[in-house]
């Protein structure tokens, strides 16, 4: 260690405290782990299943599809609250979202779906 030699400080694991290895660690609540998706991956899978060209699917297409209907949500609700602030209110209404929808293109496929 030519390192600690010349007067520089040395880090290695043995000084390190220990690191936490699990989730329910890291959230600092104990109780339970972090959920990796807040929607139920169970409704999903059977959702997956009710296409027919779908006989199998993973826990990961599961996931993937529970993140991908997450940040879509996320969208449309970060777009109808700009809607809500321009009408200065804080509560979404439906007719926030509708605004949303025929605003930006994107949404197009959703138009006629809330009536």
């Amino acid at each position: 260690m030519a390192g600690a030699e010349n007067g520089e400080i040395v880090d290695s694991a043995a000084d390190r405290p220990e690191t936490p290895n699990s989730e329910s660690q890291l959230s600092g609540d104990g109780d339970k782990p972090e959920r990796l998706s807040k929607l139920p991956l169970t409704r999903i899978k059977a959702m997956m299943k009710l296409d027919p060209d779908v006989t199998l699917a993973s826990q990961e297409s599961v996931l993937l599809i529970s993140k991908a209907t997450e940040l879509f949500i996320e969208a449309l609700a970060k777009e109808a609250y700009v809607h809500a602030r321009q009408g200065k209110r804080k509560t979404l209404q439906k007719k926030d979202i509708d605004n949303s929808i025929e605003e930006l293109d994107s949404f197009a496929f959703l138009e006629g779906t809330l009536d």
